[in-house]
């Protein structure tokens, strides 16, 4: 692969996307070609390089994931044993089902716990606090029975991995896996971090060009969701473990285990987020071209990974911008035609339904009147309301979106703000009444609380 064709059109493509600066990393099977482009800040004083480090988001998730199957590997953790066996925090919990949750269920998101909990002190660092401030939530399901992704459930799996292993989450990623491994991402932005450059974050209004610097706080008790930074080349690393061509596979990983972390869980139905979910993996591409990976998106910036273990492909692309969302797809294309085929999940927009009427909507009266309601995880609460003759999402963010209702119950909800694609959920009953029971949207459930008047 010729590296310097990459580069050139990694930079074009940036610019078409107002990314300020990127890094794309490719394993052909016997290399690895790095293209970089643009700067880490939009002040344009420093050019991005191979170790500049960008926020992985929900890409440091794999880590976590694969830090946990290291512990269950070394006989140390069960994957279906309950975690309070380890955790005395979820002993007596407020809800009773949440004392029965396992590791497995954590890494594939069928925990029945709510996506995003954060505590009142933002700056505390304690995960054990934390999983205590958990343990009185209730949770939206029952163990096992549906996917909702969950940062909330990662996090206490760092929890987790601490009790077990004596250590801080920190000092236990490092030593099992990120030293063993030979990369060096920052664990949290803290002063102590490696030295290499750390990229600044930046949003980009949807319809505008303007690249604006943003903070990227995250509180530290989410650091096991989503609080490394590094290297596009980092993540190629990590896939390579999980392909089993790093030289290090052998201490670092059992055969057994890299092979139960790539199988998809049952239940574990990521609709509209991947083609399925597996422990701390996702599922891309059709099934005779079957991708692994995850995507991670953070104030300011992507994260994306995406590797074949039966060619030895992997694929990983960072960037600084919210847009980078935007151009992942692109790159997709381009490796493509560069004989790449990378595996990538892409919800379609089906055709509306039959019963459609007014403005486009999709929706007749009497299913706007069985889909009205507030759909609510943890603080997240989505209100489905009448507008004209059909129904309009919003929550408390400043989302409005106009829903188009598809067959199935499946929905289309497209922004009222931006020309941007439009997101795909759907509408779950419940099994035993026939009512609407859920609203999943963007890989989370939400389940209903009211009906609306």
């Amino acid at each position: 692969m010729e590296a310097r064709h990459l580069a050139s059109r990694l930079e074009e493509l940036t610019h078409a996307h107002a990314v300020p600066g990127a890094q794309l990393s490719v394993h052909t099977g016997t290399e690895t070609v790095d293209a970089v482009a643009g700067t880490e800040c939009c002040d344009g004083t420093r050019a991005v390089d191979p170790r500049s480090a960008f926020a992985y988001g929900s890409v440091t998730k794999v880590f976590a994931a694969t830090l946990v199957l290291q512990l269950v590997s070394d006989g140390d953790l069960d994957l279906d044993r309950p975690v309070s066996d380890v955790l005395a925090e979820f002993r007596e919990p407020a809800d009773a089902r949440l004392a029965s949750v396992t590791a497995r269920q954590l890494l594939s998101h069928t925990s029945g716990l709510v996506a995003d909990h954060e505590l009142d002190e933002t700056d505390e660092r304690s995960l054990f606090r934390y999983a205590k401030s958990v343990a009185e939530l209730p949770l939206l399901d029952r163990p096992g029975n549906s996917f909702s992704y969950s940062n909330t459930g990662y996090n206490i799996l760092g929890r987790v991995v601490e009790e077990v292993t004596g250590l801080k989450w920190r000092d236990a990623l490092q030593d099992f896996l990120l030293r063993p491994l030979g990369v060096d991402p920052y664990v949290d932005h803290s002063p102590d971090g490696p030295a290499r450059p750390l990229t600044t974050g930046h949003a980009v209004r949807p319809g505008q060009r303007e690249a604006r610097p943003v903070d990227q706080f995250l509180p530290p008790t989410w650091t096991p969701a989503g609080g490394l930074s590094g290297s596009a080349r980092d993540l190629v690393v990590l896939a390579r473990l999980h392909i089993g061509t790093d030289p290090k596979v052998a201490a670092l990983l059992e055969d057994e285990q890299r092979v139960e972390m790539r199988t998809p869980v049952p239940g574990a139905d990521a609709f509209g987020m991947a083609d399925a979910w597996a422990l701390g993996l996702g599922h891309y591409g059709s099934a005779d071209n079957r991708w692994l990976g995850h995507d991670g998106t953070v104030d300011g910036g992507t994260a994306h990974l995406r590797f074949h273990p039966g060619s030895g492909l992997a694929v990983a692309l960072t960037t600084n911008a919210t847009t980078g969302s935007s151009l992942w797809p692109d790159v997709v294309e381009e490796l493509r035609t560069l004989g790449i085929d990378v595996g990538d999940h892409r919800p379609g927009v089906p055709a509306p339904h039959p019963a459609a009427s007014g403005a486009g909507t999709g929706t007749g009266p009497q299913e706007t009147e069985r889909l009205v309601g507030d759909y609510a995880n943890g603080d997240t609460v989505f209100s489905v309301r009448r507008h004209h003759d059909g129904i309009r999402l919003s929550d408390r963010t400043g989302l409005v979106a106009d829903v188009t209702l598809n067959d199935g119950l499946n929905f289309t909800a497209r922004r009222v703000d931006t020309d941007a694609a439009p997101y795909v959920g759907r509408f779950v009953l419940d099994g035993g009444t026939g009512e609407i029971a859920l609203l999943q949207l963007a890989g989370r459930s939400a389940m209903r609380v009211r009906a609306a008047v």
